[in-house]
């Protein structure tokens, strides 16, 4: 038996509408075009979707088990728009951008909405008097059974290199495997393909990135650097192919270069260097290639934990994913 989905639900003080068989099949109640506000500072055209075509928009991302939060509403507005155009093919580029302020002002006037704070800067527009169960596309818990997994294995191996090149975001991955008809997404709400497709890159390596796109893992650069790592041999992107490339930094270039590039640091603080820089700095600053898989490590942040600089350095992460290196000689809280 499968363990539950992870699910969060909102109070309920009414009992809850059926869901739609569709989120796509929820479409605003106008035919008519959406309507274009004036353009912004940048000279682009920006929608101002009305409070129904908010409110159908809102429902649909209920259907499909996925708490509308602002972004997410936004894409689903111009789905909608899009899918009510008449074209033969739903172009969502062809409908303009939507206006976030204006959405969420919309948003905190309509009786029919409760706008609460969602992560970061966010905000959920919740409808007040219906459950909503909502799938945590980021949850680790793997709730669906053996067969699911199995199939995906299958799917994604059978995949040529043309077929394998599938949108990078999760949500716009999920729509696509659906449109596709997956087979192992049968049956399964948007919300849980979302949390399917994660689960596939982050802990069933059956998914990685390679050139902007998700492919088969075997594909992917996550694969390449794994293998590379346990060959010592150097993994480079087609950019840096196509560019002179400096020589490769040996691990007494790594103990001569860090101290000497942490010392020169002073942003984000003295001492400290975000890990996202480093390789920057190694080609600026020394004029060596500082590539991970030739010194054995598939990624960076491992390469700086080795025992080989832990005398030298350390690793902090701290708010928002980012991960900072500083000095041993740096406090912690500088990197702050």
């Amino acid at each position: 038996a499968s363990s539950p989905i992870p699910l969060a639900a909102t109070p309920l003080e009414q009992p809850p509408l059926a869901p739609a068989a569709s989120a796509m099949a929820c479409t605003p109640s106008s035919d008519a075009a959406p309507t274009v506000a004036a353009a912004d500072a940048a000279g682009e055209a920006r929608w101002e979707p009305t409070p129904a075509e908010i409110l159908a928009a809102v429902r649909s991302l209920y259907a499909d088990e996925i708490k509308p939060v602002g972004r997410l509403l936004m894409k689903r507005l111009r789905e909608l728009a899009a899918s009510a155009s008449g074209a033969d093919v739903a172009d969502v580029d062809a409908v303009p951008l939507v206006d976030p302020e204006r959405l969420r002002a919309v948003c905190e006037a309509s009786p029919a909405l409760v706008v609460e704070p969602a992560e970061g800067r966010e905000f959920a527009a919740m409808l007040p008097c219906e459950r909503g169960c909502f799938v945590d596309a980021c949850s680790t818990v793997d709730p669906y059974p053996a067969r699911v997994w199995e199939q995906a294995a299958a799917y994604f191996d059978a995949m040529d290199e043309t077929a394998g090149q599938l949108p990078c975001g999760r949500y716009a991955c999920a729509m696509e495997l659906r449109a596709r008809a997956a087979p192992f997404l049968a049956g399964r709400t948007l919300g849980e393909a979302c949390h399917i497709v994660q689960l596939a890159i982050s802990t069933k390596l059956l998914l990685g990135y390679a050139d902007g796109f998700l492919v088969p893992y075997a594909r992917s650069e996550k694969c390449a650097k794994a293998m590379n790592a346990v060959r010592q041999q150097p993994t480079r992107t087609s950019k840096q192919q196509e560019s002179a490339p400096f020589p490769y930094a040996t691990w007494e270039d790594v103990r001569r270069g860090l101290p000497y590039i942490l010392q020169r640091s002073r942003k984000p603080a003295p001492g400290v260097i975000t890990v996202s820089n480093i390789k920057r700095l190694f080609r600026s600053e020394l004029s060596l290639e500082l590539c991970e898989t030739v010194l054995g490590h598939s990624r960076v942040w491992e390469l700086l934990k080795d025992e080989r600089v832990r005398d030298l350095c350390q690793v902090d992460a701290v708010s928002h994913g980012q991960a900072f290196v500083r000095s041993v000689a740096c406090k912690p809280e500088e990197a702050q």
